[in-house]
């Protein structure tokens, strides 16, 4: 059978102001760009066109396919950009009336009534319903915007009030770079790849939300999930391949609490037809497809959900691109370096249908990001967590998007703040956690007062990964000016031995510290390391080494109990006090190495403790 394309005969075509462009002639092809021209189409009286397709006196554009072809197909007016036109299987929507209205067998087929079902399980084609007015939910080149109008003789169709809006994607495209990628929906403030994050994302004002999806061997099923085993993200065990659908929606699966013990434990791991149900059209999504068949699977629930105008599918092989290829869907081939191998070049990619190239930051030379973007490559940079890492990128405009597992933090437009925000019971932003320690940032503790902690004792979370160090920056405080004063109040509950320590750094730049090894990769300032047994001692690091610089030994510390801790950094010194015990109590010291710039991290080793009243002034 043929196929009707242009939905229902009215999708309108507009130039960019939303003007309805008539008797505007084109020529059909295959693809977006490149591909073969079509000339096996007819109108919709079924009319040989010649391969030519006129628009008519309200802007509509509608015609009859190919026999049995359903995939998109380009309409190009040789002005260099060519519109989707979509088909409407005709035979599933009646289909779907016979199901939905369930009548009685005698009363299907009869005349204006439902149609009925053949022996094949199909619609016969005298029974096909007339769509002339049924509704489009996306005109044709990805424009909305239109409405439903009345002519003359009350016949509904298409058109436009005011001017329209384009499409999700063909928005991104429109704005100035970078743009910003919320990664996995915002992994740093959200359990990533739930409905929750994509929907925070989306209301924080992200340019557009970065997922995955996974296609399970079992049921086939297609989840919004990155690892190939449930353990990290959710409480599930096991291979990712063996989730179920039925499993997935039972609405006992934990995807919230492993984030931060202060989550719910009833979020689920949604279906990628869910979160294309809930923010589709909303907000460009970037679908990486983790595994073999995701890609295609992912592109078929796209088309089924006529939302290919508002997606773009990435994958580390050219396999998981062939199906958003062939349907004229934007597609991005990640390659860490950027540096193509196998004969591949970013001119034979550009002529694949692939217009987008993800390369990993800290693995990519600026030479290589400027010399993808020149030959034409839109290049998207991930995932950049630090201001520092950002300010490295290139800033001639070939940094096409940044994918940020905090992008509002990164760029700078989340509030800078002078106090914690614990009472809030979750991450806040520019919140990071050190690599060595995987997705450990610590616990709440609310109540009054609200407490953040780490865990670094024996056994504890990060051991398993950091030998006894945790760290989080806690740069919402930062840059620090020249001088300043941090006051907090902290409680140690247990240690492994009595030299253990409870330490603040402040770095130079917000990059991570890390005392377990991290070397000349750490980032140059003063560490202040508090010790169980009360001694205090100031470290300035310098190139990965640090040097002690001051110390004193006041009272143990009680397990348990509040204490008081107050950093005072004039322009010649550094005062370090406990300010609720007696003398010995404080250090001072003269140096000023670093001044401006510097950025807070809160860190354990080998403890338990927490922070309360944060407060820089």
């Amino acid at each position: 059978m043929r196929y009707t394309y242009g939905s229902d005969g009215g999708d309108v075509v507009t130039d960019t102001a939303g003007n309805i462009l008539t008797a505007r002639s084109g020529t059909v092809w295959t693809a977006r760009s490149g591909g073969s021209q079509v000339t096996d189409i007819l109108t919709l009286t079924g009319a040989p066109t010649g391969g030519n397709v006129v628009t008519d006196s309200r802007g509509r554009l509608a015609f009859q396919g190919p026999d049995d072809t359903t995939a998109t197909l380009w309409w190009d007016t040789g002005g260099g950009i060519r519109w989707a036109v979509q088909p409407t299987e005709t035979d599933r929507i009646a289909r779907t009336q016979v199901e939905t209205y369930g009548l009685l067998a005698s009363a299907r087929g009869a005349a204006n009534g439902v149609a009925s079902l053949g022996p094949d399980g199909k619609v016969p084609a005298g029974e096909l319903p007339n769509l002339a007015a049924s509704y489009v939910p996306y005109p044709a080149g990805g424009q909305s915007g239109d409405t439903l109008m009345r002519g003359t003789g009350q016949a509904v169709y298409w058109g436009r009030s005011s001017a329209g809006t384009v499409s999700p994607w063909a928005a991104l495209e429109a704005q100035a770079g970078p743009r910003w990628f919320a990664h996995r929906g915002g992994a740093n403030l959200f359990p990533e790849n739930t409905i929750e994050a994509v929907r925070g994302a989306v209301a924080l004002g992200t340019d557009a939300v970065e997922i995955d999806v996974y296609r399970t061997s079992t049921d086939a099923g297609l989840f919004v999930m990155h690892d190939t085993t449930m353990d990290r993200t959710s409480n599930l065990a096991g291979s990712t391949a063996g989730l179920t659908i039925p499993a997935a929606l039972r609405g006992r699966i934990d995807a919230g609490s492993w984030f931060a013990n202060t989550w719910p434990s009833d979020l689920r791991i949604p279906l990628f037809s869910d979160v294309l149900a809930d923010v589709g059209n909303t907000v460009p999504l970037i679908v990486h497809c983790n595994n073999a068949q995701s890609g295609n699977a992912a592109v078929a629930e796209i088309l089924r959900q006529e939302l290919e105008q508002a997606v773009c599918i990435m994958a580390w092989g050219e396999s998981g691109l062939i199906a958003a290829r062939a349907a004229g869907i934007p597609n991005v081939l990640l390659d860490s370096d950027g540096i193509l191998t196998g004969g591949l070049t970013y001119a034979s990619l550009l002529a694949s249908g692939t217009g987008y190239l993800g390369v990993d930051y800290s693995q990519v030379s600026n030479a290589t990001i400027q010399a993808a973007a020149a030959a034409g490559l839109k290049v998207m940079v991930f995932t950049v967590n630090r201001r520092s890492d950002f300010a490295a990128l290139p800033t001639d405009g070939s940094v096409w998007a940044v994918i940020s597992d905090d992008p509002w933090y990164v760029k700078g437009t989340s509030a800078l703040r002078s106090t914690d925000l614990f009472a809030a019971g979750t991450f806040y932003h520019g919140m990071p956690g050190l690599a060595d320690t995987g997705d450990y940032r610590g616990f709440f503790q609310l109540g009054s007062p609200n407490w953040w902690g780490l865990d670094a004792v024996t056994a504890g979370p990060p051991d398993t990964g950091n030998g006894g160090f945790a760290g989080v920056g806690h740069h919402y405080l930062g840059p620090l000016a020249n001088t300043f004063t941090l006051d907090f109040d902290f409680v140690i509950d247990a240690v492994d031995y009595a030299t253990a320590s409870l330490q603040v750094f402040l770095g130079v730049g917000d990059r991570q510290y890390d005392d377990q090894g991290g070397g000349t990769a750490n980032p140059n300032g003063y560490n202040i390391l508090v010790r169980s047994n009360g001694t205090i001692d100031v470290y300035r690091v310098t190139s990965g080494t640090p040097t002690n610089i001051g110390t004193v030994a006041t009272a143990a510390i009680g397990l348990g109990t509040t204490q008081h801790l107050r950093v005072q950094v004039t322009a010649t010194q550094i005062i370090v006090t406990r300010t609720n015990i007696a003398a010995p109590n404080s250090v001072t010291i003269t140096n000023s190495t670093y001044r401006g710039g510097m950025y807070p991290s809160f860190g354990v080793r080998d403890t338990k403790a927490r922070w309360a009243n944060v407060a820089v002034t």
